[in-house]
């Protein structure tokens, strides 16, 4: 089911991308291709698959983690995200695209992160 904010890589004849701003009571959205658009919903990632409040979540906290320029210092803060967030069932969404981020920025800067929670009964 789509959702506002949702990436649409192409449709039909429509072959630039955008992101749903509208969905009508037809079944039908309204695609905006503005790349200011497609900006404020998909900043770091494809973030379709999360609603609109987890999208803006997600953005804003990655607008202030990505703020620094070391690649280790953001996979620490985001792991410390994940960790406050993980803690309210709400928050599952944003944590899997905080883990996905996070992933991407491991292989990129070849680093893990410093320290991270992990439940007990599942080491070993």
């Amino acid at each position: 089911m789509a959702q506002i904010g949702d990436l649409v890589p192409k449709a039909g004849i429509y072959t630039q991308s955008g992101v749903i701003t509208e969905k009508k009571v037809d079944g039908s959205v309204t695609v905006d291709t503005d790349p200011m658009m497609v900006n404020k919903y998909h900043r770091y990632a494809n973030t379709s698959g999360l609603n609109e409040r987890e999208k803006q979540v997600f953005n804003e906290i990655l607008d202030q983690i990505y703020q620094k320029n070391d690649d280790v210092e953001k996979i620490n803060d985001i792991q410390t995200e994940i960790d406050k967030l993980k803690t309210d069932p709400s928050n599952q969404n944003i944590v899997q695209y905080l883990r996905n981020q996070q992933s991407y920025l491991v292989r990129q800067a070849k680093s893990l992160p410093r320290f991270y929670n992990w439940e007990e009964d599942k080491i070993g």
